[in-house]
């Protein structure tokens, strides 16, 4: 699957790309810019379900805002 599909998950924007990197590596993420921010993502996921499942272990990593939302 292409980021175009399923879930994914936001854990956190940073305006620092270092810092965005150093987090996406926390969570085995990765790290995708839009306009001057750096934002940390995790996915994409098939489903709903995985995308739940996965945002539970990156919200426990810290990252309590991460949130669930539709690729694409």
């Amino acid at each position: 699957a292409d980021a175009q599909d399923g879930f994914v998950i936001q854990a956190a924007a940073f305006s620092v790309k270092a810092n965005a990197e150093r987090a996406a590596n926390s969570i085995d993420g990765f790290v995708q810019q839009s306009g001057k921010y750096f934002r940390v993502r995790k996915g994409p996921f098939a489903n709903r379900g995985q995308a739940e499942a996965a945002l539970a272990k990156v919200r426990a990593a810290g990252y309590s805002d991460a949130k669930v939302f539709t690729a694409g």
